[in-house]
């Protein structure tokens, strides 16, 4: 089959044989795949997955590795072992795990995980949900990356945001968007979303934000507390945040350093949420434990918020339309992978067959 595949560190579009569903899988025409950052992290820093000792990203320069865990397809085959409760045709997604025996891969990062950045690829029949063929394929590749926001917004505001929590998102890529959106969704605000795109900024407004933020000329943390306190002036005295409302933060840049920073300047008692997935970062610890935060690094989403997402989709409750901005053929995948870790483009860029 035709695909993108990572090889020696070179991206390009390459023959490559075509995956063979295993015990429990399916082999999938891709549809639609959306362009994530995650794909830069995993290209770019290939130390990381040699270190991840659960095995679940694999580096491996010598093989074709096909890239693309945001995804819609259509089932061509069934392998041994399944229940083939849809039939051959039907549309499906899934969750971006591939289960081969004992081990977990993620779709996208290993060898023998391969992902929609070609034409066919793999899911696993028991994480697998059907999807209605009258959807435009490219919402459904979405999916995903709002799974993200949604996984997000209920650990740091509940299923029915608490009175007194006032949201501060960091980063408006896909997954500060979509935790704008889900935030929105769960009736959270007032929201403050911040970044140094004005594109971003009029789009995070557009999902629901109340107050937008360029950093480059105003501070965050004086406009989350002006939002949420009356004023910009930072409160030292603990006692005087005592019926205040909380912050909770949503970093969503991925960037070393932004973690850190939050750390540093948020308030007393905040809760971070940290969506952006930084390879690593330096924390102050000190400050962290004289400030009482409570920081969540990644986990999600969860196999429930996954699906409870793809329903709000299927349903038309959320349409993640607006993230995507541009769509690509197989042959411009490649550059589209490239120009997609500009922050200036599109939020989403997907490859559609």
């Amino acid at each position: 089959m035709r695909a993108v595949s990572l090889k020696a560190g070179k991206l390009a579009l390459r023959e490559v044989a075509t995956p063979v569903p295993g015990p429990g899988q399916i082999l999938v025409k891709t549809l639609a795949c959306a362009i994530c950052a995650s794909d830069h992290h995993y290209m770019d820093r290939p130390d990381v997955s040699r270190a991840d000792k659960s095995g679940m990203r694999v580096d491996a320069p010598d093989e074709d590795v096909v890239m693309g865990h945001e995804f819609c397809g259509e089932i061509v085959e069934y392998g041994p072992g399944t229940q083939q409760e849809w039939p051959v045709g039907s549309r499906v997604t899934s969750t971006p795990a591939l289960l081969n025996g004992s081990q977990m891969r993620i779709i996208g990062m290993a060898p023998d995980a391969p992902g929609g950045f070609g034409e066919y690829f793999l899911v696993s029949e028991m994480l697998a949900s059907p999807v209605p063929d009258h959807l435009p394929v490219e919402r459904i590749a979405l999916t995903d990356a709002m799974a993200v926001g949604w996984y997000y917004s209920r650990i740091g505001v509940g299923n029915a945001p608490e009175q007194g929590s006032v949201p501060l998102v960091i980063g408006l890529g896909a997954i500060g968007l979509s935790a704008v959106v889900a935030l929105k969704h769960r009736g959270s605000g007032p929201i403050v979303a911040v970044d140094f795109s004005e594109n971003r900024r009029r789009l995070a407004l557009d999902l629901g934000a109340d107050v937008v933020v360029d950093p480059k000329e105003t501070s965050p943390w004086a406009e989350w507390r002006q939002t949420a306190w009356g004023s910009p002036e930072e409160v030292h005295d603990r006692i005087a945040l005592f019926g205040r409302p909380t912050q909770v933060v949503y970093e969503s840049v991925g960037r070393n350093g932004v973690l850190a920073d939050v750390v540093d300047n948020c308030e007393i008692g905040a809760r971070i949420l940290s969506c952006g997935g930084a390879a690593e970062d330096v924390l102050h610890t000190t400050v962290a434990h004289m400030k009482g935060l409570n920081i969540q690094i990644g986990g999600g989403p969860m196999p429930p918020d996954w699906r409870e997402m793809l329903d709000l989709i299927v349903t038309g409750a959320i349409d993640p339309s607006p993230l995507i901005g541009e769509t690509v053929s197989l042959d411009e995948l490649a550059d589209a992978i490239e120009r997609a870790r500009s922050p200036e483009g599109p939020v989403r860029i997907v490859y559609t067959s």
